[in-house]
């Protein structure tokens, strides 16, 4: 990690290691159809409204800043979006996630966003690698876009289907019968560890991201696969 030279404008602009994953597979599987901006290395507290020189000089130790250059680790970088939403300090939009911290082989775990100072959203949901997990399920209150039936929602222990949450709509299934994936979106996902013979010898872990729909708010969790349990 370094250091820009703030003197000039500049765009530092980098893939992620899921975006090279994606320009590796070729067949335009590359395409970016939207961007976001973060302000990760900015600290509001030091916009000094009490500065000597006057308004002009309020925010000049922000102006002032080092600015970080793009880093490829998205549980580093990229955390605080920028939104369009005019909010007041202390009531910007926060996203919590909610779920176990840890996935027993071949079972699944139910994660919950709540976005705080804000409207009840959806959440685009992501993991960081299928390679030792996937994505099987989301619940949504309403139908997602392509998917006018409900489908029951797989729960820990219960990878292949089992009680619904209400008549909630979801996408994807469990093992036996949606598509696993490495991104949905709903209000909850459900997260399924691959089995004891892919996690191999020892624990893996994955960052799964939520980023609100609406909000922009985002937040990640990582998760421990175990192969013990």
């Amino acid at each position: 990690m370094g250091v820009l030279d703030n003197t000039t404008i500049t765009v530092d602009a980098i893939l992620t290691k899921k975006g090279r994953e994606l320009l590796a597979q070729g067949e335009g599987k590359f395409k970016i159809t939207k961007f976001a901006l973060a302000d990760d290395e900015i600290d509001y507290n030091l916009y000094d409204i009490t500065h000597p020189n006057g308004s002009n000089f309020y925010g000049a130790a922000i102006e002032n800043m080092n600015l970080l250059e793009a880093i490829p680790n998205q549980t580093l970088a990229v955390k605080y979006f920028l939104g369009n939403t005019n909010v007041s300090v202390g009531t910007a939009p926060v996203l919590s996630i909610t779920g176990a911290g840890t996935i027993n082989f071949s079972k699944t775990a139910v994660y919950t966003g709540n976005t705080t100072n804000f409207a009840t959203e959806l959440y685009d949901w992501t993991i960081s690698s299928t390679q030792y997990a996937s994505i099987v399920s989301a619940v949504t209150k309403e139908a997602p876009i392509g998917k006018q039936a409900a489908a029951s929602f797989t729960q820990e222990g219960d990878e292949f289907g089992g009680g619904g949450l209400g008549g909630g709509y979801t996408t994807g299934g469990g093992a036996g019968g949606g598509t696993s994936t490495s991104s949905i979106r709903g209000t909850s996902v459900t997260v399924r560890a691959k089995e004891l013979g892919v996690l191999g010898s020892q624990n893996r872990q994955v960052v799964l991201t939520g980023i609100g729909v609406t909000s922009g708010a985002t937040a990640t969790k990582t998760i421990t696969l175990a192969v013990t349990g």
